[in-house]
């Protein structure tokens, strides 16, 4: 048994030898026919070769991304067919636009002959990229003026604004291609997005673009100031006194009653003035509802500072005798 085994060990190292023996000349012979194919000539082959365009960039943008390559039939030796194909030492075809807002796309024919020299030694053959499409426009400068989206701003409940919303500088300045900018129209509307705001507002906001224009556009400050007062409105309440006007002798109200208590809401920063000031609850005959005899309480000379006055009980039923 072990006789076996040992002859059948020699049997698997010889046959891995001869296997790597045979792996060897298979890629010696295809390596030699490689070359051997490399170095003769008439190849046709198909390439991708990379293009640029040259133009005077301070005063034009492209808007749409450039071709970066075109597809050529080449023929010729084979190892400068093997180069280009796998663009090995290769320089990008350069091509020159003077005024590439006055056009939009270029013919092969126009750059063909160019071409055809840079390509030597070997020969092109066709242009399969019958046209190459691009899109430039002239580089601008414009101010625009800052807004605030005030819809995007939320105060707490019972708050409101106690000043203009000041915005610091209120323009900006920026740079890019006409039809971009002209998108923008002559101001630039800022969403804060910001909500429950109960105290007065100052903060530094950084100005974003729309995306679609990020790539395109230069503007200047990055940010500006937004600065507005804000005031809380507090509950308060004050009994009021009922006077009587234009009442007939024969009129009276169905109830008894000498005060009535008003609810209302007031500007904290006028909370001492209020202490000192009296209101008059007036029902006023002349202006009762003659549809059902009824008289509302009136206060005159309100503040502007209170807010979200109600009386209980703000309605009388009118006798007659």
């Amino acid at each position: 048994m072990s006789r076996f085994q040992k002859y059948f060990g020699k049997l698997q190292k010889k046959k891995a030898s001869d296997i790597k023996v045979v792996a060897l000349c298979v890629i010696a012979a295809t390596t030699f026919w490689v070359l051997n194919a490399l170095n003769k000539d008439n190849y046709s082959t198909v390439v991708s070769y990379p293009i640029e365009f040259q133009y005077n960039a301070e005063e034009y943008m492209a808007v749409k991304e450039l071709p970066s390559e075109i597809k050529i039939e080449i023929n010729g030796n084979g190892w400068d067919l093997f180069r280009k194909y796998f663009n090995f030492n290769v320089n990008p075809f350069a091509i020159e636009l003077s005024n590439p807002d006055n056009q939009d796309y270029l013919l092969s024919s126009e750059y063909r002959r160019s071409l055809g020299e840079i390509l030597a030694p070997t020969n092109l053959s066709a242009i399969l990229t019958d046209t190459l499409k691009f899109d430039f426009d002239k580089i601008i400068e414009s101010d625009l003026i800052v807004k605030i989206d005030t819809s995007t701003l939320e105060l707490a409940p019972h708050h409101e604004y106690a000043s203009e919303i000041t915005i610091e500088p209120i323009s900006v300045h920026v740079k890019g291609p006409e039809s971009k900018i002209d998108a923008l129209g002559d101001s630039l509307v800022l969403a804060l997005n910001e909500t429950g705001i109960q105290q007065s507002f100052n903060q530094s906001i950084s100005i974003d673009m729309p995306e679609d224009l990020q790539p395109f556009i230069e503007f200047s400050p990055k940010n500006i100031q937004v600065t507005f007062d804000v005031v809380a409105f507090l509950e308060g309440n004050k009994r009021l006194k009922i006077r009587e006007e234009n009442f007939p002798k024969n009129v009276t109200l169905s109830r008894d009653v000498s005060s009535v208590l008003m609810n209302y809401r007031v500007d904290e920063r006028k909370v001492s003035e209020l202490r000192n000031v009296e209101f008059e609850g007036i029902l006023n005959y002349r202006h009762r509802n003659k549809e059902d005899s009824t008289v509302t309480i009136e206060v005159l000379n309100l503040p502007d500072y209170i807010k979200s006055v109600e009386i209980e009980p703000n309605t009388f039923k009118l006798s007659y005798d």
